[in-house]
């Protein structure tokens, strides 16, 4: 997945914070407050792009255009549906990811995340069937949404699996590192583990979920990735999951964000 350069340290905004919200205000917002780029939740509790008609798709492209880009997409598909081909859940999986990917073309979005909710035991990986959305222009971006990932032994097993799949990889949240670290208790280790996932990483998502971005696993993954960010190569958007979901609170933890992220750049390690 290619993503250019835009700004210096330039931070998406990820629909999910606003809750409620039609495709054409979302635009309208975008621009209104100069966001440079969005990452649209594209599954049945967002816009449910897989089962929108054409017209809709074609309009919302056309108003995509002369809009921030829609640069990624997230379905609620899970990185476990994908086990055992064959399977009527696989095929179930498939299609709809199939639509998915589709719809999404049409936007001109270059990714669509799949969440890992649970680590995959070891006896499971050699059943995961990721279908390659190249077909699309796309890759397959996988949330690690366990802290427990974030351990030995899961995280060997995923880097393993990304290194012999094309097409993949990986999205990385900071509240799910935060988690992961208070388990740990450990920056140390936490931040050697982070690193060995850098060139396996396309997208990070500041995520504060209502607790703000104080912790050490938020700190470890802006110390981690954000060079990476500044220079194009890892695509840095803003998530908001607490229970205000306004505009106003969405858009003030948006800013606040913005300016976290920067002077962590400005900081350094």
């Amino acid at each position: 997945m290619a993503v250019t350069r835009r700004t210096v340290a330039a931070v998406g905004l990820y629909s999910i914070g606003i809750r409620g919200i039609e495709m054409e205000d979302l635009f309208a917002l975008s621009t209104a407050y100069q966001i440079p780029f969005l990452h649209l939740r594209g599954g049945q509790r967002g816009f449910d792009l897989a089962r929108r008609d054409t017209t809709t798709l074609d309009r919302w492209a056309c108003r995509a255009q002369s809009s921030p880009p829609i640069t990624a997409v997230t379905a609620d598909l899970d990185l476990a549906d994908f086990n055992r081909p064959g399977t009527q859940a696989y095929r179930r999986a498939n299609a709809e990811l199939d639509r998915l990917a589709d719809a999404t073309a049409l936007l001109g979005t270059h990714s669509v995340r799949l969440l890992a909710r649970r680590v995959i035991e070891q006896r499971e990986w050699a059943g995961i069937a990721l279908p390659n959305l190249a077909q699309y222009g796309m890759t397959t971006l996988i949330e690690l949404h366990d802290p427990a990932w974030f351990t030995g032994q899961p995280l060997a097993s995923m880097a393993a699996y990304l290194d012999r799949v094309e097409g993949l990889a990986l999205l990385i949240d900071t509240a799910q590192v935060h988690s992961a670290y208070l388990r740990a208790g450990s920056l140390n280790s936490l931040g050697d583990d982070l690193a060995a996932l850098e060139r396996h990483t396309r997208v990070v998502h500041i995520s504060d979920n209502g607790y703000g971005l104080t912790g050490g696993g938020h700190r470890i993954v802006a110390q981690t990735f954000g060079r990476a960010g500044d220079d194009g190569h890892v695509e840095v958007a803003f998530e908001w999951t607490g229970a205000d979901r306004s505009v106003q609170e969405c858009m003030s933890r948006y800013r606040y964000a913005v300016r976290w992220w920067r002077s962590s750049l400005e900081a350094g390690p």
